[in-house]
C-alpha cells in the first residue's frame, strides 16, 4: 500500500508549498460520504414517518436535534483536539461514527432507537469539517486555499446531491422490488443499509494520509487560556462573521430539513419522483457555486480593501434573498430553478467562510473558529429551524403554509445575514501569511 505523504519536513519554512492534490481528493471522498449518509433521511423521512408512527415533532426531533447535540457538545473540543494533535487519526475515527450510526438506522425499530442511531452518525458527520480544512489549509499556499477549498466544497454538495439522488432514487427501486435485497425488510431500512456498507469501504483510503506539518502559526500548542484571550482579541470580526453565518443559515437549514415534507405536501411528489432532480439540483448548485466561490475567494484578496475576501459572501446573500421563495413558486419547475439560485448563494457564501477563517486566522485558531461555525449551523439548521417553522406554521395556515413559512423566514434571515458579512468585512484582520512567519510546526 502506498502512502500518501503530505509531510513537509525536508522544505524550508519559506519554501513554496506545492498543493498535495492527492490529499485534497481523499478530503473531498471523505466529505462527500459525510454528507451522504448526514442527508441520508431527508428524501425518505415521510415513509420513516409513517412506518414507525412518528409525529412531525419527533420527526423534527430526528432530523435536527440528533444531528445538531453532537455539533453543541463535541465541535469545539474536537477542533481543541484538530489543534494540539494528530488530524489524520482523528478523522478515521470520525468517519467511523458515521458509518456506524448509518447502518444502525437501518435496524432502528422506534423514536428512541432511531435518534440514538442518528446521534452517533452525526458524531462523526458534524464535527469532521473543521479537521478536513484544518488539513487542506497546510497543504496548499494561502492565496490558492480558495480553489484547493472549491473541491472539498463540490464533494460537500455532491454528497448532498447523492443523499437526495440515492436515497430517492434508491428507495423507489426498492419500493418497486420489495424483496431485492433483503426479503421483508422496508425500503428506507434496505436504503441506510447499502449506504451505510459504502460509507464504510471509503474510510480505508483515510489511512493513506499521513499527518502535514503545520504553517502560519503564531504559538505552537497554545493552553486553552491564551487560545480564549486570542479569539476574544478578534471578537469584532468573528462576532459579525457568526451573525452572518447565524442568520444565513435558517433558510439552508430549512431547506434541507423540509424540501422533501413541501414537495410531498404541496407539489404531489413522491421520494422516487422528486429523488434524482433535487439531487441534480443540489449537485449542480454545489458545483457552480463551488468554482464560482473558489475562484472569486483567491480573485478578491487582491483588493487593496479591508476583509476583501468576504465580498463574495456578502453579494451572494444578497442575490440569495429573494430565492426564499422557492417553496410558494406555482409549479415544480420554477421550485427547481429558484431553490437553485438559493443553493448557489449558499454555496458560495459557505465556502468563502472557511476560505476566509483559514486566510485570516492563524493556524492554531483556525479549528476553533469553524467549528463554531459548525456549532451555529446545526443548531440552526437543527432544532432552532425547526421549532420556528412549527410555530410560524401556526401563523401561515392551509395548504400553502409550510411553503409561506420557509419563505418568510428566508428573505428576514437573509436581511440579518447580509448585514452580519458587511460589518464582518469592516473589522476582519490581515490575512496571517502577512503577519507571521511560515514555520512549519510538527503535531505533537
Amino acid at each position: 500500500m502506498t502512502t500518501v505523504d503530505v509531510a513537509d519536513d525536508a522544505v524550508p519554512p519559506t519554501a513554496f508549498r506545492k498543493t498535495k492534490w492527492s490529499v485534497v481528493w481523499l478530503l473531498t471522498l471523505t466529505i462527500f460520504s459525510a454528507l451522504t449518509v448526514g442527508g441520508l433521511l431527508a428524501p425518505i423521512q415521510e415513509a420513516v414517518k409513517l412506518d414507525l408512527g412518528l409525529s412531525d415533532f419527533q420527526l423534527a426531533m430526528i432530523v435536527g436535534s440528533a444531528t445538531a447535540i453532537p455539533a453543541a457538545i463535541l465541535s469545539l473540543p474536537i477542533a481543541w483536539m484538530v489543534d494540539h494533535h494528530t488530524r489524520t487519526r482523528l478523522l478515521i475515527i470520525l468517519a467511523s461514527f458515521w458509518v456506524v450510526g448509518t447502518i444502525g438506522t437501518a435496524f432502528a425499530q422506534d423514536f428512541y432507537s432511531l435518534f440514538a442511531a442518528r446521534l452517533i452518525a452525526g458524531v462523526g458527520a458534524a464535527t469532521a469539517f473543521p479537521v478536513l480544512v484544518s488539513i487542506l489549509a497546510d497543504v496548499c499556499m494561502p492565496e490558492r486555499r480558495g480553489r484547493s477549498m472549491l473541491l472539498i466544497s463540490i464533494g460537500a454538495w455532491a454528497g448532498v446531491a447523492a443523499a437526495f439522488a440515492i436515497g430517492g432514487t434508491l428507495f423507489g427501486w426498492l419500493e418497486a422490488n420489495p424483496t431485492a435485497l433483503v426479503p421483508d425488510m422496508p425500503p428506507w431500512r434496505e436504503v441506510h443499509l447499502i449506504v451505510g456498507i459504502g460509507a464504510a469501504l471509503l474510510v480505508l483510503p483515510l489511512f493513506l494520509i499521513r499527518e502535514p506539518a503545520r504553517h502560519e502559526v503564531e504559538q505552537a500548542n497554545p493552553p486553552m487560556k491564551v487560545a480564549l484571550k486570542s479569539f476574544w482579541k478578534r471578537r469584532a470580526f468573528l462576532g459579525w462573521l457568526y451573525v452572518g453565518n447565524f442568520a444565513g443559515g435558517f433558510a439552508e437549514g430549512a431547506a434541507a430539513l423540509w424540501i422533501g415534507s413541501v414537495l410531498v405536501r404541496q407539489y404531489d411528489q413522491s421520494p422516487g419522483e422528486f429523488g434524482g432532480w433535487v439531487g441534480l439540483v443540489i449537485l449542480a448548485s454545489g458545483v457552480v457555486g463551488s468554482i464560482i466561490g473558489g475562484f472569486t475567494a483567491d480573485a478578491s484578496q487582491k483588493l487593496k480593501m479591508r476583509g476583501a475576501i468576504l465580498l463574495p459572501a456578502l453579494i451572494a446573500t444578497a442575490l440569495s434573498i429573494p430565492a426564499s421563495a422557492y417553496p410558494i413558486m406555482p409549479n415544480v419547475t420554477l421550485f427547481a430553478w429558484v431553490l437553485f439560485a438559493l443553493l448557489l448563494g449558499g454555496t458560495i457564501v459557505n465556502l468563502v467562510n472557511s476560505a476566509a477563517i483559514a486566510v485570516l486566522l492563524p493556524n492554531e485558531e483556525r479549528a476553533t473558529s469553524l467549528a463554531a461555525l459548525a456549532i451555529i449551523a446545526k443548531i440552526v439548521g437543527g432544532p432552532v429551524t425547526a421549532a420556528v417553522v412549527a410555530w410560524m406554521t401556526l401563523l401561515f395556515k392551509g395548504p400553502m403554509g409550510l411553503g409561506l413559512t420557509l419563505t418568510w423566514l428566508g428573505v428576514v434571515t437573509g436581511v440579518i445575514s447580509l448585514i452580519g458579512y458587511f460589518l464582518a468585512m469592516r473589522y476582519a484582520p490581515p490575512p496571517a501569511a502577512q503577519v507571521l512567519p511560515d514555520a512549519a510546526v510538527e503535531t505533537a
